[in-house]
């Protein structure tokens, strides 16, 4: 097996990487979370919520600028010293350790509870866990094909889709901007959060073939996923309306439950296992980005062995969640926590090498 580091990605593939890692289980629920600030204009605050990426992005770009072989790891330990560096590099990998094991435990309930019901929540897990170590250990280029090929499969259910327009109703949409604009913003801090796993950038950027593209390439892997979250959210208001989507858990699942599509006599369960295997390769990006950051602490531990050491620890993690209830809450009060944290984090990084007259 080659090293992590052996393994140089285009900037293409970074394009499909960066997509795979923000479009995770958030997607079947995101009008859930934006309708009732946003009401239907909650697709608006979808798109606007990029600007999140799009600003790791731009930071991402200008460190590699700088320094094009050391990622943020590294500049951690160089700007704060190894010791504070080191603590901030550990803070930095328990964002993917959570990431990791909430995508993990809420594809397997989706799997338990609306497509194998029969099998248990810990098999389930296991399953799906050990997908995403086999990926990680195919190393980086493996992950990015494997990115680019679930991208495929979710453009096609997005395509797919659009045959909710002839049964929705237009006055579902309507007025808009009629929520008002500080509710649009309101919303759209909520969908900023749904665009977590985008700071993996800062970990792979230095395998990057053209260094020249990293920004180009990234800025329009934000603004496909930008596109894909407002037409999933337009959609779904479109198709359901908003007084409806609250009460619903997965409310993108309704849209998909009522569509007839030729050949396939149950759409719906064709959608969810899809969405599910799609979902699946963002749990390998943050299953990645850990073993990396972990690899940056043992550099004499072969990555193979790392996987294997960590996977117990995230099944047993990706259990202590309970219930969707329990999880949820835990979420919404740590990820804007660690939103703010990795903004801080990048920034001043950047803030130092940036100023810095030497080296």
């Amino acid at each position: 097996m080659k090293k992590i580091g052996s393994n140089s990605i285009t900037p293409g593939e970074i394009t499909f990487l960066l997509i795979g890692s923000m479009i995770g289980v958030g997607i079947l629920s995101l009008p859930n979370d934006l309708v009732p600030f946003a009401k239907q204009d909650a697709w608006i605050s979808a798109f606007i919520g990029a600007i999140y990426p799009l600003y790791m992005v731009i930071i991402a770009s200008i460190l590699c600028k700088k320094h094009p072989k050391k990622n943020v790891l590294a500049l951690s330990k160089m700007c704060f010293g190894k010791f504070i560096g080191s603590i901030l590099n550990i803070v930095f990998l328990f964002y993917f350790v959570l990431l990791t094991t909430a995508i993990a435990f809420k594809v397997s309930l989706i799997k338990g509870t609306l497509i194998v019901s029969f099998l248990s929540l810990q098999k389930i897990l296991i399953v799906i866990l050990a997908l995403a170590a086999y990926t990680v250990i195919k190393g980086l280029k493996v992950l990015a094909r494997v990115n680019q090929l679930m991208f495929i499969l979710t453009v096609i259910l997005s395509v797919i889709l659009c045959a909710a327009v002839f049964q929705g109703k237009y006055l579902n949409i309507c007025p808009i901007l009629g929520s008002g604009v500080l509710n649009i913003l309101k919303a759209s801090k909520y969908s900023a959060f749904a665009y977590g796993g985008i700071e993996i950038i800062f970990l792979i950027y230095p395998f990057i073939t053209d260094k020249t593209k990293v920004m180009k390439s990234s800025i329009k892997g934000v603004l496909i996923t930008a596109i894909i979250y407002a037409w999933i959210t337009f959609i779904t208001i479109y198709y359901v309306g908003i007084d409806t989507i609250p009460k619903i858990l997965w409310c993108v699942n309704i849209v998909a439950k009522t569509l007839r599509v030729p050949v396939i006599s149950n759409f719906k369960f064709v959608f969810l296992v899809i969405w599910a295997l799609i979902i699946c390769k963002t749990i390998a990006n943050n299953y990645f980005a850990i073993v990396l950051i972990l690899k940056d602490f043992f550099k004499r531990t072969k990555t193979k062995k790392i996987v294997y050491i960590i996977y117990p620890l995230i099944f047993y993690l990706s259990l202590k969640y309970s219930n969707l209830s329990t999880s949820t809450t835990f979420l919404k009060f740590i990820i804007p926590k660690y939103v703010l944290f990795n903004i801080v984090y990048v920034t001043i990084i950047t803030l130092v090498i940036y100023l810095k007259k030497d080296n």
